[in-house]
């Protein structure tokens, strides 16, 4: 599937900009694209070029101009020619199934605990979806009733079941991934409760998970949404470090998950020092959670923080990539997470 053809979609729904378009692919859950700006605008110049698409440039007193693109007659027939064409289904390529294959070189110890934490990354992207606001393909402001042909109303239903079959097939490989462990406790001959490696989940859990409670990080810090361009930002304050683990993260993704943001904005004193240190792996744990999940983390250098080694090589990178950066003040992180 061609990025243009979903950059044709959303440009029959409204005439927008670029960064219009990357802040829908990449907050949408069903599309593969990051959304990042090599592929929407290689994308838009490919496609007008070809006159399926045409742009004008608006003036702006008050901030920089900026183009927007529109979807002419014959992109509307290339949209609707991809629409008809055939669907096959999904290829079953499962990457956990296929090392399963070739299992007897590790122990039933081994493989206990790949299932644990892969059953640990389908928990928290279940309980993701299961609060996830209703994906919508169009970035424009929804038409008034008796407006248009109603198509807006079939593509929000149809996303509305598409969220459902996500989380039913997450919930049923949790129970495939818990009868996997039943398994490895039967070829490892564990029959002794007190024998058995922890299991946080627990062997019979309900597929039906509820939310998690509170945790600390919710009680340290104060939440503050800021709608930035109509980007919502979770603006965070707090008196002491409190981000040290991925359970933090996880919480951090309930609170965007809650206020419906998708964007953080913090100081870096409240993240603990061991952060900074790539070698304690506390960044990557965190860090890989957010960008699963497309939140953009924007952190704002104190000037009592020295970033220095390793650190200031991955943070000088980071900075000119879409999911986190540091920067020396409040004003630069806002901009860097608009655009």
């Amino acid at each position: 599937m061609s990025i243009q053809y979903i950059v044709l979609g959303y440009l029959s729904t409204a005439s927008q900009s670029g960064y219009d378009l990357k802040k829908a692919i990449a907050a949408h859950p069903f599309l593969p694209w990051s959304g990042n700006n090599n592929q929407i605008y290689k994308s838009l110049m490919d496609l007008e070029n070809q006159g399926f698409i045409e742009s004008e440039t608006v003036i702006q007193s008050m901030a920089p101009n900026k183009k927007i693109y529109k979807i002419t007659n014959p992109g509307r027939a290339l949209l609707k020619y991809w629409l008809y064409e055939p669907v096959l289904p999904a290829s079953f390529n499962h990457p956990l199934l296929v090392k399963l294959q070739f299992a007897d070189p590790l122990k039933p110890a081994d493989w206990f605990e790949i299932f644990m934490k892969y059953r640990q990354e389908l928990h928290d992207r279940l309980l993701l979806f299961q609060h996830m606001p209703l994906p919508r393909l169009s970035t424009a402001k929804p038409q008034k009733p008796g407006i248009g042909t109603g198509t807006g109303d079939l593509a929000a239903s149809c996303n509305k079941l598409a969220l459902k079959y996500e989380i039913t097939r997450l919930e049923n490989e949790i129970q495939m991934v818990n009868q996997f462990l039943d398994l490895v406790k039967v070829q490892a001959g564990w029959k002794d409760p007190a024998s058995l490696p922890q299991d946080p989940l627990g062997q019979d859990m309900n597929p039906s998970i509820v939310y998690p409670p509170a945790g600390s990080v919710f009680e340290r810090l104060k939440v503050h949404r800021l709608d930035v361009d109509e980007l919502p930002v979770l603006e965070l304050t707090g008196e002491s470090a409190v981000m040290a683990s991925e359970q933090d993260a996880l919480d951090l993704l309930a609170l965007c998950s809650e206020h419906r943001a998708q964007g953080i904005l913090a100081s870096t004193s409240l993240f603990h020092d061991d952060f900074f240190r790539l070698k304690t792996g506390i960044a990557g744990a965190i860090l890989q959670k957010l960008a699963n999940y497309q939140v953009r983390l924007a952190l704002v250098r104190q000037p009592e923080q020295k970033i220095k080694g390793k650190f200031l090589e991955f943070m000088n990178e980071s900075n000119h990539g879409s999911h986190f950066a540091i920067l020396d003040s409040r004003d630069e992180a806002i901009r860097w997470l608009i655009h």
